[in-house]
């Protein structure tokens, strides 16, 4: 069997972290929030989630490596991983795609 591509195990690791619609919810908001940091918080109350909820589809996504995060005090603030092009180009997509169907975030 031939070996898989390095990009290609990314690229799966990266879908399968956004395998569940409260991930695309999230993906959605902080890429409408261009260069915006959220906290568990912000996005908690945006999105009507629990903080466990919330911060237990955060940890999936950072280490799918979605989103990034800085510490801020006592809290995080996750931002979208624009150093991935894969990441980059699939929020967009979402993006564009709730915009022209008007989904809202919630």
């Amino acid at each position: 069997m031939k070996s898989i591509n390095e990009s290609i195990i990314k690229v799966s690791e990266i879908i399968k972290a956004l395998g569940h619609p409260v991930r695309i919810q999230i993906l959605n908001l902080l890429s409408s929030k261009k260069n915006i940091k959220m906290s568990v918080k912000e996005i908690q109350e945006h999105l009507g989630l629990t903080q466990p909820e919330t911060s237990r589809h955060l940890i999936i996504m950072k280490n799918g490596s979605v989103i990034q995060y800085e510490k801020q005090g006592n809290s995080s603030h996750y931002f979208i991983n624009i150093n991935h092009s894969f990441v980059s180009c699939i929020s967009t997509c979402v993006n564009k795609f709730t915009e022209h169907n008007r989904i809202s975030v919630k």
